[in-house]
C-alpha cells in the first residue's frame, strides 16, 4: 500500500515538473536567410577628358572667280587625325569642348583654260563646341566652331606657288558608343568653310575653299 501511495507522488510530483522544465527550453527555428538585393545598372558617365585618334575621307573643293576660265577643283583624299577634349555630363546632358588636328592626302594635278596646276590642302585642324544627349553608353552630338587648313596651289606653268592659312568655320554632328567605361568610338560628319585663300593668287584670281568629311575615330577618357 504504501508503495502504491509514494509512486503516485512521484508520477504527480513528475508531471508538474514537465511544463517547467518545457517552458526553459529554447525552440530552435530554422535561420533566415538574408534577401539578395540585384544592383541595377549604373548610367554610363561622359565627363572628364578624352584623347583619341581618327581617320576618314574627305571632299575638298577650290572654286575661284573670273576672269574666265574659272577653277572648279575637287581635291578629294584620306584624312588622318587626332583630337582631344573635355565633356560635362548632367542628367542625359553632355556639354564639352574639343580641338582636333589632321593631315589631308589629297594632292592633286588638273589643268584649267590650258594652263596646268597643282593643288593641296595638307595640315588643318578646328575647335569647337559639343552638344549631345546621351542614352546611356550612346551619345548623339552636334559641333561647330573654328577651323583652319594649310593650302597650296602651283601654276606649274609659270612656276609660281601659293601658299596660305585659310581660316572659318565648321559644324557637324556624330554619334559616339562608349564600348567600355574609357574607351568610346565615333562616327562624325562634318561640313566646313575655309572661306577666301589667297592660294589662288597664283592663278590670278580670287577664290575659296570648303570641304565635307566623314571621320570614324576612337578615344580613350581619363
Amino acid at each position: 500500500m504504501k508503495s502504491m501511495l509514494f509512486g503516485a507522488a512521484g508520477i504527480l510530483v513528475t508531471a508538474g515538473t514537465l511544463p517547467a522544465f518545457a517552458a526553459d527550453v529554447a525552440i530552435s527555428e530554422p535561420p533566415v536567410e538574408t534577401p539578395i538585393v540585384e544592383t541595377a545598372a549604373g548610367v554610363y558617365d561622359w565627363g572628364g577628358f578624352y584623347v583619341g585618334v581618327n581617320t576618314g575621307y574627305a571632299w575638298t573643293n577650290a572654286s575661284s572667280d573670273g576672269p574666265a576660265p574659272a577653277i572648279d577643283q575637287s581635291l578629294d583624299g584620306f584624312a588622318l587625325g587626332a583630337f582631344a577634349g573635355y565633356n560635362i555630363y548632367n542628367n542625359g546632358w553632355v556639354y564639352g569642348v574639343e580641338a582636333d588636328i589632321k593631315h589631308d592626302f589629297n594632292n592633286d594635278r588638273f589643268s584649267s583654260g590650258g594652263t596646268d596646276y597643282e593643288a593641296e590642302t595638307n595640315w588643318g585642324g578646328s575647335v569647337r563646341a559639343r552638344l549631345g544627349y546621351a542614352f546611356d553608353r550612346t551619345l548623339i552630338y552636334a559641333t561647330g566652331g573654328w577651323a583652319f587648313t594649310r593650302a597650296e596651289l602651283e601654276n606649274k606653268d609659270t612656276g609660281v606657288r601659293e601658299k596660305d592659312t585659310a581660316h572659318g568655320w565648321t559644324i557637324g554632328a556624330g554619334v559616339e558608343q562608349a564600348i567600355t567605361d574609357t574607351v568610346a568610338g565615333r562616327l562624325e560628319y562634318r561640313y566646313t568653310d575655309y572661306r577666301n585663300s589667297d592660294i589662288f593668287n597664283a592663278a590670278g584670281r580670287d577664290g575659296d575653299l570648303d570641304s565635307h568629311s566623314i571621320m570614324l575615330g576612337v578615344s580613350m577618357k581619363f
